[in-house]
C-alpha cells in the first residue's frame, strides 16, 4: 500500500469519526417511512397535549418567520409573526379541555422535506361524545436544529354531498 493511499484511508476514517461524534443525524431519506411517521406523530402530539390544557406556546414556539398558515378562521394566508400573532389571539384562552386522536396519518418523504398529514379527532372527556375534527397538513424540513415547520394548513372537511334520489 502506498504512503498516499494509507494517508487517504486514515484521512477518510478520520472524517467519518468527526461524524459520528458529533452526532450528524441520518438524511430523512435514508429513514423508513414508519420511523419518520412515528417521529411526527410524537413531535405532534407534543404540542397537542399542552394545547388542549389551554397552552399555546409549544405551537407559537414552531412558528419561524418564514413559517406560512392556512386557517379557516384566520379567512387568509399567514407568516411568520402574523401567525403566532393570531394563535395567541385566536386560540390562546379558547381551548376547552378535549381528548384528541391523530388518525389517518401519512408522511411522503422528500429528501430533508417531510409532507405529514393526518386528522385530529377531539372528543369531550367526560361524555367521551365526538367534539369536531380537523384536517391537517403540515411541511417540515430537518435542520441541524431539528424539525422546522415550513408550512401548516388546518381545515374543515366539507359536508358530504346530497345524495340524488334514485328515480
Amino acid at each position: 500500500m502506498t504512503g498516499t493511499v494509507r494517508l487517504l484511508r486514515l484521512a477518510m476514517a478520520a472524517v467519518l469519526l468527526a461524524a459520528l461524534s458529533i452526532g450528524v443525524t441520518a438524511p430523512v431519506a435514508a429513514q423508513d417511512d414508519d420511523t419518520i411517521l412515528e417521529e411526527m406523530i410524537a413531535l405532534e402530539q407534543s404540542k397537542l397535549d399542552p394545547y388542549f390544557q389551554n397552552d399555546v406556546s409549544a405551537y407559537v414556539a414552531e412558528i419561524t418567520d418564514a413559517t406560512t398558515y392556512f386557517d379557516p378562521n384566520a379567512g387568509r394566508k399567514l407568516t411568520g409573526e402574523g401567525v403566532r400573532e393570531f394563535i395567541q389571539n385566536v386560540y390562546a384562552g379558547n381551548i376547552p379541555p378535549l381528548d384528541y386522536e391523530l388518525t389517518d396519518t401519512s408522511v411522503v418523504v422528500r429528501g430533508d422535506v417531510v409532507v405529514f398529514t393526518f386528522q385530529l379527532d377531539m372528543s369531550d372527556p367526560a361524555s367521551g361524545e365526538p367534539a369536531g375534527y380537523w384536517m391537517v397538513s403540515k411541511v417540515l424540513e430537518r435542520t441541524d436544529d431539528g424539525w422546522e415547520v415550513i408550512h401548516t394548513h388546518f381545515g374543515l372537511p366539507a359536508p358530504p354531498p346530497e345524495e340524488t334520489p334514485e328515480e
